[in-house]
């Protein structure tokens, strides 16, 4: 029996937060929501964590880390996103300079290796998350795009925002903030063309991200990215929350 489990709380331009667990540890990734809303989601058990990851300092992502910290709850990011953000008390982990893949570090029971995307924050990351049993989850949301080739992975979390078809339609949205969209977000046929690229062997499970109320559709994307994963592969979309 598998013991890496991967649970959206939340997903959305509004906030996002995610639970990993592998039995043995309990992993917070992204603090873009309230600590009432995030204790309720835990059943009062947030103190509890082991830590939490941040991506990049935008508020739908970090706006909620400091009720975090005062109960003790360790909150890593690159460097350049601790520094972005206001508490201290933020840890920063390794990257190295010219090396887009970070050093490994622990988490409790997880090894976790960050890599950098490409957004319009200081420091954006994703992750590479191993848990007790070896089972591997890849982590990656508000990024343009990815050119990483992981190995053996069970479960992919990815950013699936927007359609550029129907991005265009749209007449309310500003063209200055439609070019913004194109400029930091995924693409829902740039991650199928990414998918059709990897080695999804042994891969279990597909989160679709941070869908756009405007430019996304769970339906047509979900069949998008399960004809690109694979049958073998359960595809779901992460709920707002």
């Amino acid at each position: 029996m598998s013991l890496l489990t991967f649970r959206p709380i939340a997903s959305s331009s509004a906030g996002n937060a995610y639970l990993v667990t592998d039995g043995h540890s309990r992993l917070l990734l992204e603090a873009g929501i309230s600590f009432r809303r995030l204790q309720r989601a835990l059943d009062y058990t947030a103190q509890g964590l082991d830590g939490c990851l941040i991506t990049h300092e935008h508020r739908d992502h970090a706006g909620h880390i400091r009720p975090l910290l005062e109960c003790g709850v360790p909150v890593y990011a690159s460097p350049g996103t601790a520094r972005a953000l206001e508490p201290e008390g933020v840890r920063p982990f390794q990257l190295l300079q010219g090396r887009n893949v970070g050093p490994a570090f622990q988490i409790g029971s997880f090894t976790v290796v960050p890599f950098r995307t490409f957004h319009d924050a200081a420091e954006p990351v994703g992750y590479l998350i191993r848990g007790f049993d070896g089972e591997q989850l890849v982590f990656a949301t508000d990024t343009v795009g990815l050119n990483y080739r992981f190995r053996e992975v069970a479960i992919y979390a990815l950013e699936a925002n927007y359609d550029d078809e129907t991005l265009a339609r749209n007449r309310r949205m500003p063209e200055a903030r439609k070019k913004r969209v194109r400029n930091s977000h995924m693409e829902i046929h740039r991650l199928c063309s990414y998918l059709e690229g990897l080695d999804l062997t042994g891969c279990r499970e597909l989160w679709l991200l941070h869908l756009s109320d405007a430019s996304g559709n769970e339906n047509h994307f979900t069949d998008l990215a399960q004809r690109a994963a694979g049958p073998g592969v359960a595809v779901r979309c992460a709920e707002k929350g």
